[in-house]
């Protein structure tokens, strides 16, 4: 098969492009930085070098694709819900182009919800327009968070042995593995499933307690603490860091919506989702490597 990837070598990609290799399938990987093509080739893929709000580029690189692995990356500019619909109308005027009949699309858990989601409204938005291509195999897969967004708690943890955030310890939540969600993809890529399909991808479900006695032997702090902020101290935070306002708002929203795990995974839970394999105690043993400063691990909000 023909396959086109966006997303460069992403955390994603860099499992799911070997195998579709190993597999003997023609692989694509669109990349913004001409730097990274050879090692793109490397894997035994081609590499397309352009951006994602390029059309005429894209239509091009679609064109005689079996299927289009579609996800968003990069900076949303001031407003992440202007620019995910302009980026989905991009990406719909391409695949028409191109003649594409499969596209699998990295979504978000909060994707079948409206602005309550906050930031992740940015994915029931895209959802919303890809759905309008007619005679289109299309498939969503929405991942729950990321492990790797409790990365940002590193800073804290090493200066004052601190987790703060802005929702309680006893919360609730699932997170996922770049792998675990890259079992979920490859099947799509190689097998997309006729009209329109929602695929969920989660590794474990914990709360921030959990976490925190996780990871108190496993650093030797026994003094690790969780302190829970107030909405303002945390938008405050986002945009003395530079977050423009209206993202920041939206990051709030979402930490509201997170507080409703009954509504947030409902719809997985409704489809019998299997978790995956990684489980808290596997990605601790990754967080301690990080603490010590082993590896390149950083959070993210949109998934690379």
């Amino acid at each position: 098969m023909k396959i086109t990837l966006l997303g460069s070598l992403g955390t994603i990609n860099r499992i799911v492009i070997p195998r579709l290799v190993q597999a003997n399938h023609h692989v694509t990987v669109v990349t913004t930085t001409p730097q990274r093509q050879a090692a793109i080739e490397a894997l035994g893929a081609h590499a397309a070098v352009g951006t994602m709000q390029d059309g005429a580029f894209l239509a091009q690189t679609f064109t005689g694709q079996d299927v289009v692995y579609l996800m968003l990356s990069g900076g949303v500019g001031n407003d992440p819900f202007t620019s995910a619909e302009a980026q989905a109308q991009i990406w719909k005027r391409a695949l028409v182009t191109a003649g594409v009949r499969n596209v699998v699309n990295l979504s978000s858990v909060g994707a079948d919800a409206d602005e309550v989601a906050g930031s992740l409204h940015a994915y029931n938005l895209i959802e919303g327009i890809l759905k309008t291509i007619p005679h289109l195999n299309l498939a969503f897969v929405r991942p729950t968070g990321f492990y790797a967004n409790l990365f940002a708690n590193l800073a804290t943890i090493q200066a004052n042995h601190a987790i703060y955030a802005n929702n309680a310890p006893d919360l609730e939540q699932a997170y996922v593995a770049p792998v675990d969600i890259a079992n979920v993809v490859l099947p799509l890529l190689t097998a997309t499933p006729a009209g329109i399909s929602v695929h969920y991808a989660f590794s474990d479900t914990f709360t921030g307690q959990d976490f925190l006695q996780a990871l108190r032997p496993a650093l030797n702090l026994p003094d690790l603490k969780w302190i829970q902020i107030s909405d303002e101290q945390y938008l405050e935070n986002l945009t003395a860091h530079g977050v423009p306002a209206k993202i920041a708002a939206a990051l709030v929203q979402t930490s509201h919506y997170q507080r409703h795990p009954e509504q947030v995974y409902a719809d997985l839970k409704a489809r019998h989702t299997p978790a995956g394999h990684v489980k808290l105690a596997d990605f601790v043993q990754t967080y301690v490597a990080a603490y010590r400063g082993q590896g390149d691990h950083h959070a993210h909000t949109l998934a690379d």
